[in-house]
């Protein structure tokens, strides 16, 4: 079993603040160094993982003994531990929950939902604060009768290393990971449609969703498998423009914060807390037709649309500095 654990250093924690996660992922190594809590990641692998995880958390809590409690849920685990954790303590419990709503899912069905849903609710209940991306996931924690905050992705600070030479004359970049919301099929149906010098280049395990997909593609598509972060990054600088797709209701896309920092004009989905957020992107309605003619329009004005973005992050950034300074605000209140 290979054990990997991260654990990033810095020098301006805010005073007893830890931030723990199970697994790694951008958003919650990006908003533990803006609050100026020191991270764990603990990210292990195989039938061990969850014992290990919870054994290194302990430790982690028995050693910092923290104020103010951060954790990132996904995992429900680790959200409903620290729940419990807090409850016989004087630690404070912050859950950042961006995901695990099962929003027009199941609530019902198997013992493995319903103890998600028992838990799902207790960590809502029993959690100082939670954190969510938007305001309706805010409503849904209100009537749960917990206490939220809404704060969004930062957006992060991107550094690329190289710029590669691609096959387009204009390249774009999906960004998936080949999730069972996101309508790949339907990208993969409007790029056959096109027939200029257009290339795409698709993120992400394809073989999650069809081993012999890569057969299966038009000329104008790359498939890249999973790449490492700093590919990706360099990738993102690389290309003219970049896509994030889904078909889910009320979820915030990290492809999209990653699309805005780079400054890539985005072509992202229809569906309102994503036009709120990022009102300078194209949208779709994630059915081929619509794809292949917004790729169309989006190549067509790239410099506007490159104008329009760099003029959305600035927006964005300082959108978020303000509703971190409301966070910040509920943090120092709590006693």
């Amino acid at each position: 079993m290979r054990i990997n654990k991260i654990m990033i250093k810095r020098n301006n924690y805010k005073k007893n603040r830890v931030w723990i996660s199970w697994e790694s992922q951008r958003r919650s190594s990006e908003m533990a160094k803006r609050i100026g809590a020191k991270p764990y990641i603990f990210d292990f692998k195989g039938i061990l993982r969850y014992p290990i995880s919870i054994a290194k958390t302990l430790l982690t809590l028995f050693r910092e003994k923290p104020h103010i409690f951060f954790v990132q849920n996904p995992s429900m685990l680790l959200a409903a531990l620290a729940c419990i954790y807090g409850i016989i303590s004087d630690t404070h419990i912050v859950v950042d929950r961006h995901t695990t709503f099962r929003l027009n899912k199941p609530h019902t069905g198997s013992f493995k939902i319903w103890l998600k849903m028992r838990l799902h609710y207790f960590t809502l209940k029993y959690a100082d604060i939670t954190i969510v991306t938007n305001d309706f996931l805010a409503d849904l924690v209100k009537k749960s009768n917990g206490r939220p905050a809404v704060l969004p992705d930062p957006l992060p600070n991107f550094t690329f290393t190289e710029l590669y030479k691609l096959r387009g004359k204009i390249n774009l970049l999906l960004i998936s990971s080949f999730d069972k919301d996101e309508p790949v099929l339907s990208v993969l149906d409007s790029m056959r449609r096109i027939d200029r010098d257009i290339c795409l280049y698709i993120t992400g395990n394809y073989k999650k969703r069809d081993a012999n997909l890569k057969n299966k593609i038009p000329a104008n598509v790359v498939l890249m498998g999973f790449i490492p972060d700093q590919t990706f990054v360099n990738m993102l600088f690389s290309v003219d423009a970049s896509m994030v797709l889904t078909t889910a209701d009320y979820c915030m896309l990290c492809g999209c914060y990653e699309s805005v920092a780079a400054e890539k004009p985005l072509i992202t989905s229809d569906k309102s807390v994503l036009k709120e957020y990022f009102k300078e992107a194209l949208f779709v309605n994630n059915t081929p037709c619509d794809i292949h003619e917004k790729i169309e329009e989006m190549v067509d004005n790239i410099d506007t649309y490159k104008d329009k973005t760099i003029e959305m992050k600035c927006e964005i950034k300082n959108n978020w500095q303000k509703m971190y300074q409301k966070l910040e605000i509920m943090l120092n209140d709590l006693k």
